[in-house]
């Protein structure tokens, strides 16, 4: 969706005839970047294989979520 915003904005600036500089163009991509509150995916802590997230689980009293996908993530079929 963000993808789409930006080509519409940049768009809509070249057909007004003002092309965007360089510096225009980075704040609107620094401006369209994830929020930390919005990356809480990253907070997960991963493990390389299911004996070292065994080992970790029992090490500081967690549990631990396999996951296993089979398709693509990025459309939602996992």
């Amino acid at each position: 969706m963000r993808r789409i915003l930006n080509v519409a904005l940049l768009f809509a600036a070249h057909v007004a005839g003002a092309e965007p500089g360089f510096d225009a163009v980075q704040n609107r991509v620094a401006e369209l970047q994830p929020r930390a509150e919005e990356k809480r995916f990253d907070e997960i802590g991963w493990a390389k294989d299911i004996r070292e997230a065994l080992r970790l689980a029992k090490q500081h009293n967690r549990p631990v979520f396999l996951f296993t996908h089979d398709g693509r993530m990025n459309i939602g079929r996992c």
